[in-house]
């Protein structure tokens, strides 16, 4: 019988791939134009509203003392994550994460799709207008077009798995020329795992976009159906389960992280699937597929956790980092 031995979570920010001083003053600078700032009741307001409801709550997390310190602990939790990861020897890692526009577009958007081709071609680098540092970062996260091996098996049964037990997913073998998997996936396979083969298969959720974004409870009843598909999948694979993206960004919100990662650590079934949805937009949404994770992982201990709340202008905008493994 294959089992899920290990579950971990992984943020995938352009702040963890250059230092502070340029990054992180970069995207602050991004913040202040940014649309769509969803504060910590899920409702949109622009960054000048933000700053002066926040006042100087935030002031201290900006010296770069702080930001260093923060850049360097989340080196160092990657590193550990990493080789946590590689010493369990795992035969296939599930990528559970997020598209953002570069696999699939507005014309046909699945709420859960799972792939299962051969290999896995990570999309290149984005133009998106935000200067070259931008295009740079995306290539330090894995975007480069390379193409790393997948669980064509495994993603099969799993997907019929799912089907049986009442997951209608969508299902991708392969991509288009010029395209690939995002940021999501590119950093397990070109960042976190880089110089480690681990066939891997992805499952894409749309956390991002309205109005298909599966529910909290929907995304933790797939965790527990996914671990289903595995136990009863031919052989004895050990198999890995990592949660991409995350977490509350571009407003912190550090009760909501919190909350998360408790209830993981508890494997309190109830909080999870009663997560507040309406908080979990923009870029706040990739907690879903931490949430998933959990549901996977429901029979494994807390190994351990890190949180770092990394604010980055009075405003609260920024981004909760956070990693941790149980196995």
């Amino acid at each position: 019988m294959a089992n899920i031995v290990a579950v971990a979570g992984t943020s995938h920010s352009p702040v963890l791939a250059m230092e502070p001083q340029k990054m992180w003053s970069l995207r602050a600078e991004h913040d202040k134009d940014n649309k769509e700032l969803y504060d910590t009741d899920g409702v949109i307001r622009p960054y000048g509203e933000l700053a002066e409801r926040a006042g100087d709550r935030y002031l201290a997390e900006l010296e770069p003392d702080v930001w260093d310190r923060k850049f360097n602990q989340a080196q160092a939790d990657i590193k550990r994550l990493a080789e946590d990861l590689v010493s369990l020897e795992l035969d296939a890692v599930v990528v559970v994460g997020d598209d953002q526009d570069e696999l699939f577009s507005h014309q046909n958007l699945p709420s859960i799709a799972v792939y299962h081709g051969e290999e896995m071609t990570t999309h290149h680098a984005i133009e998106m207008g935000l200067g070259p540092e931008i295009v740079e970062v995306q290539r330090l996260l894995g975007m480069d077009g390379a193409s790393y091996p997948a669980d064509a098996k495994l993603g099969r049964h799993i997907i019929e798995s799912l089907v049986d037990q009442g997951f209608d997913v969508s299902a991708s073998d392969s991509t288009a020329p010029d395209s690939g998997f995002g940021h999501a996936f590119a950093w397990v396979a070109g960042r976190l795992l880089k110089g480690h083969t681990v066939p891997s298969v992805p499952i894409l959720l749309n956390t991002y976009f309205k109005p298909n974004q599966p529910t909290p409870a929907r995304c933790y009843d797939l965790g527990v159906a996914l671990r289903q598909a595995v136990e009863c999948a031919p052989g004895d694979a050990r198999v890995g389960v990592v949660a991409s993206g995350g977490l509350s960004h571009f407003v912190v919100d550090a009760e909501l992280d919190r909350t998360l990662l408790d209830a993981m650590s508890d494997h309190d079934a109830t909080t999870l699937r009663g997560l507040p949805a309406h908080r979990m937009d923009s870029g706040t949404s990739e907690i879903r597929n931490w949430i998933t994770a959990a549901g996977a992982g429901a029979h494994l201990v807390t190994k351990w956790v890190d949180y770092l709340p990394a604010y980055r202008t009075p405003a609260g905008t920024g981004i909760g980092l956070a990693f941790g493994l149980w196995a």
